[in-house]
């Protein structure tokens, strides 16, 4: 495992990417159809709600000590990998 700063600061980059990438969906699905508009805002939801689930573990992390933060790692890795494809399903779903 990581040391738990070096990890912190990593996650800490990643939770701000998330934040973009979940921005820019939101922004392409307010400029879609109505039906596809309705798609896109359920995928922006469920994103919110596993990056808010990674934010929280997040926090933890970073008050936590070194052994602690070691073992909230692979909860912390879970929820990216969750995150993740979810960002990749959505953006495959809307290109169809």
């Amino acid at each position: 495992m990581e040391k738990n700063s070096a990890y912190v600061a990593k996650m800490d980059k990643q939770l701000k990417q998330w934040d973009a990438d979940v921005d820019a969906l939101a922004a392409q699905g307010e400029k879609a159809s109505d039906a596809a508009r309705t798609t896109y805002q359920e995928y922006v939801k469920g994103m919110r709600a596993s990056r808010d689930a990674a934010q929280h573990t997040f926090q933890e992390m970073r008050v936590a000590s070194q052994e602690a933060g070691e073992k909230m790692q692979a909860k912390m890795t879970a929820a990216w990998e969750s995150m993740q494809k979810a960002l990749e399903k959505a953006a495959s779903d809307m290109k169809k």
